[in-house]
């Protein structure tokens, strides 16, 4: 029963789990919807808007019939009904949601001990959201780096910001939060809750309503659900199934989350799971709770697990001893008719490990392995296949993979971090082994949107630095640099110095040809391997190449290469490339050490001179022998040597207070004067010069002092010839001249320019 006022507002019959069995939406001066979401939207009904008059009293009464629900408006029957479509057994509570410009509530009877929820005034919520930005705002506007850094690291900054873009993520969704429930209003205000909700990942289908629904249903049924192990795992819990998780078994069956919950704390308690379930973050757990497997089949798993392998660091490799590569069950069915192949019966673990299965089995058979173990596990689609990658000493490896990292993406109803490729697991991993950390970096990304315009980078960057495998960092620090106020000598100051350490990073020698293209004539769809050591490439052509993009000049010091089996080539040639893309024959077969006569390695000293590209051609190889009938197979292919930098001429045409001498055209000239002997020159980008080459003609050489830096950071150099060596990370250079009679044809600046991006 309630008092009207123009609005609309819905009626909601809700299961724990968050599902709407029964919802009816009061459309004003259109229509009533009645639909349910168990858990996706199925089709409406719609009947005619009921006659409300403002300021007046009306009750709406729900029927619950055999088969349906019917509806009365001031007890008067309404022509539609409304078909059961799941059991009203598990409706938990009434939900009235919406509402606001006054509609009023005044009385709620429900039947048994049925609960109701009301999150009608929307005003409240959307003003809650209103007087958080301008207290941020007062906060962080116009205020010095280290003052936003105070006020994003203390209990009163964390919780404005991580309460905020909370709300937000619920509004941009269409929903509100009742935000004086209890349960709710306790994730809101306690600092660890809340900080760990909003760096735990994101959520597939951006129901964050659903999620706090789910988290704070937990607490309310387990109030120690609060703190510690358990917090993380509710935490989990509530982001993991805020989208539907499917059963493998029975894919239309959906898992319930809280009694997901329920039953993990209880195995938790017997000691059931290895020690990554109990030392993981939250973000971690949601790997491990949300598997597609039953309980019962979780169960399964620990009791059948081969006992070789019932370790944290062997527990999902057990899927290539458990199951069979099976395109065909035992009855000549294939693998691709879907539920025929396993015999219409649900497709459990224990089905997988009796009857076979293929790529995608042998891939959700580990998965839910390493899950029932407390391990963290999911899977990946690689080109034409499915793999798996999970957590082993401390980092995420693939399993069953023939792609590599690279080559990883997402996998259907998977959540996924940043909502991004595979490869973005490591990033996130190691974000939150360093928690502090991560969250600080967000709260100064969230805050970096209430500075000033010109301000946002200096925020921003403080923040990647803090964090630099936040990702959603770089994101915001692309519109950042779109600043039209930003000052550049601001950005490039910022990053000197980790440009730097890259730098120094590429003067050390390493393996130059890993993560570096590769394009070969053969099996081309798997190139990748030959340099990247996962797995192996072979080819069943009687000669091969494959050609790698240094991508920057290189000295190479020395090759290996590990052969596959004994498919090794007798002969061979290798070829780099100069700058023009000229390829001449560097080192054959000739200048190799072999050691061993299986999975063996050759060894083959560098020479001198700078490559671009390596091409290796190789004949005469042998069969494998293991029947796939490949000459050549290599293991690994590794290039040690140091990179260099392209060097060009990075004052080519740039502005100059003396455009002749940077114009590339050496019939333009300079001639110094008492009162003008100096040129400077605005390289525009950061820059990296290593030399500067001044071409004159006439008079006496003189002396040449060339200064330049980055800001009020300036470093001089001088010489008497015609080149200077620099070397330094610079944006403007200033030469200054002595000597008489001569003129200047053009300056060089040798080295290389890097964009902001």
């Amino acid at each position: 029963i309630g008092t009207y006022k123009k609005a609309r507002f819905s009626i909601n019959l809700k299961a724990n789990n968050g599902q709407i069995y029964l919802h009816v939406d009061f459309r004003p001066s259109h229509t009533t919807v009645l639909n349910s979401a168990t858990p996706h939207w199925g089709s409406e009904v719609r009947d005619s808007y009921p006659t409300f008059s403002s300021g007046k009293e009306f009750k709406i009464t729900i029927m619950v019939d055999d088969d349906s629900y019917r509806f009365f408006f001031n007890d008067e029957l309404r022509s539609k009904k409304f078909p059961f479509r799941k059991s009203t057994d598990g409706v938990a509570y009434l939900q009235l949601f919406g509402g606001g410009n006054g509609l009023k509530i005044n009385k709620i009877n429900m039947p048994g001990d049925k609960k109701h929820e009301l999150y009608v005034n929307r005003e409240a919520f959307h003003e809650k959201i209103s007087e958080l930005k301008e207290t941020i705002r007062n906060k962080i506007a116009g205020k010095t780096l280290s003052a936003v850094m105070d006020y994003a690291n203390s209990t009163e900054g964390s919780l404005d910001l991580f309460k905020l873009e909370l709300l937000k993520k619920v509004r941009s969704s269409g929903n509100i939060l009742n935000i004086d429930n209890q349960e709710i209003s306790w994730l809101l205000n306690n600092q660890e809750a809340i900080e760990m909700f909003m760096t735990s990942g994101d959520i597939l289908n951006n129901n964050w309503r659903k999620a706090v629904e789910i988290f704070t249903e937990i607490i309310k049924q387990d109030p120690e659900a609060k703190e510690g192990l358990k917090l993380r795992l509710a935490v989990a819990t509530g982001l993991t199934f805020a989208y539907p998780v499917h059963s493998q078994a029975i894919w239309s069956n959906l898992i319930d989350g809280i009694e997901r919950y329920h039953q993990f704390v209880k195995w938790a308690k017997e000691k059931l799971f290895f020690t990554p379930f109990y030392q993981g973050t939250a973000w971690h757990l949601r790997y491990i709770v949300g598997s597609w497997q039953t309980n019962e089949e979780l169960v399964w798993a620990r009791k059948n697990i081969l006992k070789d392998y019932k370790n944290e660091d062997k527990v999902a490799d057990v899927t290539h001893k458990m199951i069979k590569y099976k395109l065909y069950n035992d009855d000549g069915v294939s693998v691709h008719s879907g539920a025929p192949y396993y015999y219409n019966k649900p497709i459990t673990l224990e089905a997988y490990h009796k009857i076979g299965a293929v790529c995608g089995g042998i891939s959700r058979f580990a998965v839910g392995m390493a899950q029932a173990h407390g391990v963290p596990a999911l899977m990946v689609g690689q080109p034409g296949h499915c793999a798996y990658i999970w957590y082993r000493k401390g980092q995420w490896v693939i399993g069953n993979d023939i792609s590599g990292w690279s080559k990883s993406d997402t996998h259907s109803y998977i959540q996924y971090s940043w909502k991004r490729k595979a490869p973005f697991f490591p990033a996130m991993d190691n974000a939150q082994k360093n928690l502090n950390n991560y969250r600080l970096s967000e709260k100064l990304r969230l805050a970096a949107r209430f500075s000033d315009p010109r301000d946002k980078f200096e925020v921003i960057e403080a923040a990647s630095s803090i964090c630099p495998q936040n990702y959603a960092v770089w994101q915001e620090m692309e519109l950042a640099l779109e600043e039209p106020t930003l000052p550049k000598d601001v950005v490039h100051q910022a990053l000197v110095n980790e440009l730097t350490s890259i730098r120094k990073a590429n003067l050390k020698k390493k393996n130059v040809v890993l993560e570096k293209p590769i394009s070969s004539d053969c099996n081309s769809d798997s190139a990748e391997r030959i340099s990247s050591g996962v797995s192996h490439w072979g080819c069943g052509n009687t000669v091969a190449t494959f050609t790698i993009d240094l991508v920057q000049p290189c000295s190479i010091e020395e090759i290996k290469i590990n052969w596959w089996g004994w498919s090794k080539a007798s002969v061979y040639s290798i070829y780099a490339a100069d700058n023009a893309g000229s390829f001449t024959e560097v080192k054959t077969q000739k200048d190799e050490e072999v050691k061993g006569w299986f999975n063996h390695w050759s060894t083959i000293k560098g020479w001198s001179g700078k490559a671009y590209k390596l091409k290796m051609v190789m004949k005469n190889g042998k069969l494998d022998p293991w029947g796939y009938k490949q000459y050549f197979g290599i293991r690994q292919f590794q290039v040690f040597g140091f990179e260099h930098d392209h060097l060009v001429n990075v004052a080519l045409n740039k502005p100059s207070t003396a455009t002749a001498i940077n114009d590339g055209n050496d019939s333009t000239v300079w001639e110094p004067t008492v009162d003008d002997s100096a040129v400077e020159i605005d390289l525009q980008k950061l820059t990296f010069a290593e030399n500067v080459v001044v071409r004159k003609t006439g008079g006496s050489n003189g002396r040449i002092l060339v200064e330049g830096g980055i800001g009020s950071e300036i470093t001089s150099k001088d010489g008497s010839s015609g080149e200077v060596t620099f070397e330094k990370l610079i944006n403007k250079a200033l030469l200054e001249f002595d000597g008489e009679d001569f003129k200047v044809k053009e300056i060089s600046i040798l080295g290389r320019s890097y964009s902001v991006k």
